[in-house]
Parts: C-alpha cells; sequence; structure tokens
C-alpha cells in the first residue's frame, strides 16, 4: 500500500496494491456520525403522527355504538376513557421498539373500531366483549379490596388556641396565653422562644415552628381579607353611596316641591331629614366605622399578648441557660403535658357549660343604640328637626313645609330650565294629567 500526503491537504490518501482508493476521516467526523439517543417528544415528526392517531381514536371511538348497561347517557363512553389511559401509559416511553410496536398496536385498533362502529360485525362484538370481561375483573377487584371508612373526626380540637380571650361581653378586650409557656418538664430539648410576627393591617401572630402551618397561613390570609373588605366598603360608603345618597334626596325634594306647588301632595308621609338616604349612607358607615373599630380594638389587645408571652418566654430560656438545667426525660415530659392538656380541657368545658349560648343582636347592643341615638340627635339638629313638650318629634313637613327649606337637603329649583324640566316629570308622575 502507498500513502500519499498531499501539500495543501490534510486527508491522507492510500492506495492499495490492488488499485483501490481509500480515504482516512479524521476523528471528529467519526465521532460526529454517532447515532444519538432518540427522545421522542423532540422528534416533530413523530409527535404529529401520535396525535393525530390520538384524535382519530378518541373520534373513532365515541362513535362504537354500545348497549346501555355498558354505557349509560349521563358519562363518557368507555372507549375514550381506555384509550386516553393507554396513551397515558405509553408517554413516557423513548425505546424504538416499543414505541413502534405502540403506534403499530394504534393502527391496529382504529381499524378495529371502524369497523366495530357496525353492530352486527365481528369486531362490534369483540368489543362488546372484552368491555365485559374489564367490568367484570373491575368488580371483583372492589370485592376483594378491603373496606376502609374514615374514623368519624374528633369534636375535640388537637391543640388549644395560643391566647384565649378572658374578658366579659362588656369589658375591653383582654387575651391570655392558654397553656403556655410551659415548664421545662413539658418538653425535651431546650426552650425556643417563638418569634412574633406583623402584616401591613396590624395583625399580630407567632411562629412557633418551621416550616409555617399551610391551616395557619391561611387563617391569617382569611383574617387579612375580611379586614380589607371592610376598608373598601366604607371606602365605597363614604366616596360613593353618601354623595349618590345627596342627589336622590334633592331629586325626591325637587319632585315633592312641583307637585305641592301645582296642587298635589305626595301618598308617602315623610318625616323628615331622618328618612332620607343621605341619613341611613350615614348610619351604615358609622355601623362599618364600629366594625372596623371593634377589629381594631381586638388586634391590639391580640398584639398585648403576644408581646407579653414573648417577653416571658424569653425571660424563662435566660433563667434556663443560665442555671444550666439537664434535658428531660420523654417519657416525663410526655406525662406533664397530657397533665396540662387535660387541665386545660376540663376548665374549658366548665367555662363552656357556664356560658350564656342566648343570641344577642348586634345592633341592640349599648354601644351601638347609644351611637345611632348620638348620630340621630346630631342631624336632627343640623336639619332642623324639633321636638315638643311630649318627648315627640313634630312632622318636619307639616311643621315647616317642603317650599321653606332652602338651606337643608331638599334644595332648591334653581332655574327656569329646572323648573320646566321638574314640571314635566311631576306631571309624567300624575299620569299625565
Amino acid at each position: 500500500m502507498v500513502k500519499l500526503s498531499p501539500p495543501h491537504a490534510s486527508t491522507p490518501i492510500c492506495f492499495n496494491y490492488t488499485g483501490n482508493l481509500h480515504v482516512h476521516l479524521p476523528t471528529q467526523t467519526a465521532v460526529a456520525m454517532i447515532r444519538q439517543h432518540f427522545v421522542a417528544s423532540r422528534s416533530s415528526q413523530h409527535r404529529v403522527a401520535a396525535l393525530a392517531l390520538y384524535r382519530a381514536l378518541l373520534k373513532t371511538a365515541s362513535n362504537v355504538p354500545l348497549p346501555h348497561h355498558l354505557h349509560s347517557g349521563g358519562r363518557k363512553h368507555p372507549l375514550t376513557k381506555i384509550v386516553r389511559e393507554r396513551f397515558a401509559k405509553n408517554k413516557p416511553l423513548t425505546s424504538f421498539r416499543l414505541l413502534y410496536d405502540s403506534m403499530a398496536a394504534g393502527y391496529k385498533f382504529l381499524t378495529l373500531l371502524t369497523k366495530g362502529r357496525d353492530t352486527k360485525s365481528p369486531e362490534h362484538s369483540e368489543i362488546l366483549r372484552h368491555l365485559r370481561k374489564r367490568n367484570l375483573t373491575a368488580n371483583l377487584s372492589r370485592l376483594e379490596a378491603p373496606s376502609y371508612k374514615k374514623p368519624p373526626r374528633s369534636k375535640q380540637p388537637l391543640n388549644p388556641p395560643l391566647f384565649t380571650k378572658v374578658s366579659a361581653p362588656n369589658e375591653p378586650v383582654k387575651y391570655e396565653p392558654s397553656i403556655r409557656p410551659l415548664p421545662k418538664t413539658a418538653f425535651v430539648g431546650e426552650r425556643k422562644v417563638p418569634v412574633t410576627g406583623n402584616t401591613a393591617e396590624l395583625l399580630s401572630f407567632v411562629r412557633i415552628k418551621k416550616p409555617q402551618p399551610r391551616v395557619f397561613s391561611r387563617a391569617i390570609s382569611r383574617k387579612t381579607t375580611m379586614f380589607r373588605r371592610s376598608v373598601r366598603t366604607l371606602l365605597r360608603v363614604s366616596n360613593k353611596d353618601m354623595p349618590r345618597a345627596q342627589l336622590d334626596d334633592r331629586w325626591d325634594a325637587m319632585m315633592d316641591k312641583l307637585l305641592l306647588k301645582e296642587g298635589f301632595e305626595d301618598e308617602v308621609v315623610r318625616d323628615g331629614p331622618l328618612t332620607s338616604y343621605h341619613f341611613t349612607a350615614t348610619l351604615t358607615k358609622a355601623w362599618l366605622d364600629q366594625k372596623l373599630m371593634k377589629i381594631t380594638n381586638d388586634q391590639t389587645a391580640r398584639a398585648k399578648a403576644v408581646s407579653s408571652l414573648i417577653e416571658q418566654e424569653l425571660a424563662l430560656a435566660k433563667e434556663e441557660k443560665k442555671s444550666g438545667a439537664e434535658p428531660t426525660d420523654p417519657k416525663v415530659a410526655k406525662e406533664t403535658l397530657d397533665t396540662i392538656l387535660t387541665e386545660y380541657r376540663q376548665k374549658q368545658a366548665e367555662m363552656e357549660r357556664t356560658k350564656d349560648a342566648s343570641f344577642e343582636d348586634p345592633f341592640l347592643s349599648e354601644q351601638w343604640v347609644a351611637r345611632a341615638q348620638r348620630l340621630e340627635d346630631e342631624y336632627a339638629r343640623k336639619y332642623g328637626v324639633s321636638v315638643d313638650n311630649s318627648g315627640r318629634r313634630v312632622s318636619w313637613a307639616k311643621r315647616q313645609g317642603l317650599a321653606k327649606k332652602e338651606n337643608s337637603l331638599l334644595g332648591a329649583v334653581e332655574s327656569d330650565k329646572e323648573a320646566q324640566f321638574f314640571s314635566q316629570i311631576a306631571t309624567m308622575r300624575r299620569g299625565g294629567q
């Protein structure tokens, strides 16, 4: 064999003694020709073919007629369910052999389902036989499977709440820790001081362990959502409902004034500004303001209880670290904790028995009644509602006259054009007289 190396070529050319030409390729070119591992999801041809086969199988399977005991009208077609299950099972396959077998079986069953649409064909009988066998196997599996009944949920909470409300209904809100801080003999290891947390809505809480439980996160989110909803409602009443109520009162006053001018009296008996839309919106705003104040007072009381608990835990941790207390035996810690929980539950059961379970209407509470009465008196003084010697309010419409209240909520017709327009409205209200 003769080897020639051209002066301007890097690929050697060889001639053997028989006259055949051999070209030796570089090593990098030979490595690049190695077949890579097949990934079905990266092959556009395979993906298009698989999706087309999947859709054809679903469409054909749903058109196969079945008797009522195998396919009731309200359920999905059982053949489409089988097709979906098989495709989901074969989805992770990457072997050429398994992929080829799966695609071949798919085309085979596409032919079977196409012929099975004829109820007199042998393919249709084969489909029915397969579905009956499948249902029989499923029923036998359900009979052999052990029956599991979920145990009833205990009404007794697993853990007591961190804080308990100890104030009476008519007293300022006050919270105290339920069982914390625990004594050294109630836990194993060193005392871990809890960490306090706060939200933008001034809601204080305590982080005891990591990660934070999902139930606890949902509770914080629910309280935050309720507070924000109340704030948005209060802003809507202040910025939108109250101006609209003033416009509604002004409109009714203009209509009554024009009717009175034409000699007609409104059939609706009015008792002055206290029955106006604006006063109703004012009461709504006061109720929402009181509700937010109640939430704020409750959060403030909880924040004080959280701060007190953290201070007690820190003091006990420093004292135990300074004294060098020995670790508690796990059995002793469990017995001590069970004793504390039992005493707390007995105390709570006694409080539940002595607690007044009667319904209290929040709109009849002393605080709200006093505030509503104060608003009513201020509104009456502002818009001129007088009280006679017997303590009864004199009808504002009878005492003053609708046409004479230029500075009240009734207002006045400001121009001839407005008078003409409202006169037409009054005529329409009289029935076109």
